[in-house]
């Protein structure tokens, strides 16, 4: 499971916030704040959508660009967080 984090996140994000993009390609190290991919409203989403796929409990103070704006760091971000489990 832990392989396929960054795919599973590369597919909700392009799924619900790049699907009315023509190149909807999400690099690894794309800031999705900086490129306004994701917003306010969407990171809740996004931090929602990883707690139901991985089990794990998701705390506000977490929710920072250091875990959340790139697939890189998310996927960091959740190994660390499954690990503790």
């Amino acid at each position: 499971m832990e392989n396929d984090i960054k795919e599973d996140i590369r597919r909700f994000i392009t799924a619900n916030y790049l699907k009315n993009l023509a190149d909807n390609k999400l690099a690894d190290n794309d800031s999705f704040l900086e490129q306004s991919i994701i917003d306010s409203i969407g990171v809740i989403e996004l931090a929602a959508f990883i707690q139901k796929k991985y089990r794990i409990k998701i705390e506000v103070a977490e929710i920072v660009p250091e875990n959340f704006d790139t697939l890189n760091n998310l996927e960091k971000y959740i190994k660390k967080k499954l690990k503790q489990k």
